[in-house]
């Protein structure tokens, strides 16, 4: 899958689905430095109606502080052919940052053994096939 670079930032889009329903979030950053993925929760308004008795408040720390989260149970989460299923996914707030939906880190990019290709600008498996260009 093709990546955006953005005011230094490697921007994707992943699929989120709850409850059998799907959305597509855009503009997530690419974050090797982040142990685990963040969504904004204003990006999944039409998955999120109420809290669930199995959500979980966490607290993560990063650039702008100590924020809290809801940890969720999802369906799966899909980038390009990697489909992660009964994962749980943090949802929250991003910050400050205009323009960016959340940030995939290597809670993902791991068990999708995904390379950062930065000379194709593209993230893609290790077991999928690369096009040269």
């Amino acid at each position: 899958m093709n990546l955006e670079l953005t005011d230094g930032l490697l921007f994707s889009s992943v699929v989120i689905t709850y409850r059998g329903k799907s959305v597509t979030i855009r503009n997530v950053v690419i974050d090797t430095g982040a142990a685990e993925s963040i969504i904004s929760i204003d990006a999944v308004d039409d998955l999120f109606h109420s809290y669930e008795p199995d959500d979980q408040i966490r607290f993560m720390r990063g650039i702008g502080g100590r924020e809290a989260a809801i940890r969720r149970k999802v369906d799966h989460v899909r980038m390009d052919t990697f489909v992660i299923k009964d994962f749980r996914m943090d949802f929250g707030p991003i910050g400050e940052y205009d323009g960016i939906n959340g940030l995939i880190g290597l809670d993902v990019l791991i068990p999708g053994k995904f390379i950062v290709d930065l000379s194709r600008m593209q993230l893609y498996t290790a077991d999928s096939q690369v096009d040269d260009k």
